[in-house]
């Protein structure tokens, strides 16, 4: 039987989740309890020991964030996020492979996270955490990329000129001429970066708009390190389009 905890701030999504469990997984999962402080969240994991926690983000009293910073290296539970937060952080947490819920909560997702979490029952990644809360925490501004061994390398977007997809895998090539490769789809990349100023020039090239130095009708472009790279002939009305929008245009 998986023990779990529910830190959740709003009392009908608590109710609700309590519901679905009951309906669906009484046989597998036994709610021991539930808070919606902080403060209460952090007592009651270091009494009850759960194997699984549903973590709202935003708190009455901070965030699960905070209750996570607290254990640091002793969390040994697995951790459900449920979250009201779309776009970027829904991204963020996709990118980061952790397991979320949106508000209002589906029983079809929920079943589905579930499903994944008991046939896996991992543990919370502390490593995979520190990556995600940074890259939160710099609103766009830097993105760490998961490397050999687990460990993270932390650059400014800024610096990356374009990212390119080799089958399964993405490398990233930066203004100082370095070169990540991360164990992510260029798909998965463009979702994380799309706030920022990337486009997909075709299917395994996604460039960095501000660092296009050059561009003429033929679909050609010029990277400010003078790389060069060709727009797919589908795409290129819709670049150069953003381009535009982008820049001020003398026509």
């Amino acid at each position: 039987m998986i023990e779990v905890l529910i830190i959740e701030d709003e009392i009908a999504a608590f109710n609700y989740l309590s519901e679905i469990i009951n309906s669906y997984y009484k046989d597998k999962i036994n709610v021991i309890g539930h808070n919606t402080t902080v403060k209460g969240g952090i007592k009651l994991i270091e009494e009850l020991n759960p194997d699984l926690v549903f973590l709202d983000i935003q708190l009455t009293d901070g965030t699960g964030f905070d209750i996570l910073d607290y254990f640091n290296k002793a969390a040994n539970f697995e951790v459900i996020f449920t979250t009201g937060l779309t776009d970027y952080k829904e991204k963020a947490m996709d990118y980061f492979a952790f397991y979320y819920l949106n508000k209002p909560i589906c029983i079809d997702q929920f079943k589905n996270v579930v499903d994944t979490y008991l046939e896996k029952k991992s543990s919370f990644n502390l490593e995979r955490y520190l990556a995600f809360k940074n890259q939160i925490e710099n609103k766009h501004t830097k993105i760490s990329l998961p490397t050999n061994g687990g460990s993270f390398s932390i650059i400014d977007v800024s610096t990356i000129l374009y990212c390119e997809a080799e089958g399964s895998y993405t490398n990233f090539y930066t203004s100082e001429n370095k070169v990540f490769t991360v164990s992510s789809n260029l798909k998965k990349v463009s979702n994380l970066l799309h706030q920022s100023s990337f486009f997909r020039i075709h299917r395994s090239i996604l460039v960095n708009l501000s660092h296009i130095v050059k561009y003429d009708n033929s679909g050609s472009i010029e990277l400010s390190n003078s790389k060069k790279l060709v727009v797919a002939s589908r795409n290129k009305a819709n670049f150069f389009r953003v381009l535009k929008l982008m820049n001020y245009s003398i026509s």
